[in-house]
């Protein structure tokens, strides 16, 4: 996790009645605190999801809906509290920062391309730049709270590195992921089915979208490349022997259930730098187990507040 910090204006949140804009009436879907979800908020977040991932043009409209609404609903949680701590000014370098390394991720050239494409979705730069700069701020805040309670064993990483490198060589693999909770009355089993019959009849991008709590999920689920030595031994020995294309059974981490997809595998012989690369390790480590806490923060929050599903 890459940690900033943010001072910053407030932004401005708008309450609304039934009126009617460009022919469109505008209506409250639900209230959290003081925060209100519309239908036209709902309607740009899925413009916005469907720019950062095309595939979900590939879903329903119901689908499409109740996973933009899900998603704006862990935004609006997530800014509730971030605004007990923190000003949110998408004006600042932070989000500009954010902004370039979704740009480089999209492979899109530069920021001029990057608006020209946002434009066919009605979106603009800073739309995209308040959305981004929540989840930095989100990260922070973790970060604070739980920074103190994070344990490396450099040792232990060490020697996992060193049993990779021998010969020069790192095995790597592209995975996406979908990681979930187990809502009152699901079995893990029942939950596991559901997900892999949607995986079968569409794929695994869009079943992220629908099925994870990861905020990956806004990008199918990707991750990325990873190396070998990368991965926790607890996911890595449910995937090791995976197939390219293949999926995990469901992996427990803490109260959560995790599927790793393997997009991709390689060998990549280099010279290794061991300290650059205990480095990466480090926070890497570092980021799985804040990330753990962001999962369990989030729902301890979102379980306090009034949500009121109009």
């Amino acid at each position: 996790m890459k940690i900033k910090f943010f001072f910053v204006l407030v932004l401005c949140c708008f309450f609304y009645s039934s009126v009617i804009i460009s022919d469109e009436k505008v209506f409250i879907e639900l209230k959290i605190e003081n925060e209100i979800i519309t239908n036209l908020d709902i309607n740009k977040e899925k413009k916005y999801l469907i720019a950062l991932n095309n595939n979900l043009k590939n879903l329903n409209k119901n689908q499409i809906y109740k996973i933009s609404k899900d998603s704006l609903i862990r935004e609006k949680v997530k800014k509730v509290e971030l605004l007990k701590y923190f000003d949110l000014d998408s004006t600042s370098k932070i989000a500009d920062n954010i902004v370039k390394t979704v740009i480089k991720n999209m492979n899109f050239k530069s920021e001029k391309d990057f608006e020209l494409y946002l434009k066919d979705y009605d979106l603009t730069i800073d739309d995209v730049k308040k959305k981004l700069l929540i989840e930095a701020t989100w990260n922070q805040l973790i970060y604070d709270k739980y920074k103190s309670n994070v344990k490396v064993d450099e040792k232990k990483l060490r020697n996992k590195l060193n049993q990779q490198v021998k010969e020069n060589k790192i095995e790597e693999f592209n995975l996406s992921e979908i990681l979930f909770e187990l809502k009152t009355g699901e079995n893990i089993q029942d939950k596991f089915d559901t997900v892999k019959n949607f995986i079968n009849t569409n794929n695994f991008e869009n079943a992220a979208n629908i099925f994870s709590i990861s905020d990956s999920s806004k990008f199918g689920g990707k991750i990325g490349w990873t190396s070998k030595a990368q991965i926790s031994k607890n996911i890595l020995d449910k995937i090791i022997e995976l197939k390219t294309g293949e999926i995990s059974m469901p992996i427990q981490i803490n109260n959560s259930y995790l599927i790793i997809k393997i997009n991709e595998k390689r060998n990549v012989e280099r010279e290794i730098n061991i300290e650059k690369e205990m480095e990466k390790l480090i926070i890497i480590e570092k980021d799985r187990q804040l990330n753990q806490y962001s999962v369990m923060y989030f729902n301890r929050i979102k379980n306090n507040l009034f949500i009121n599903d109009l």
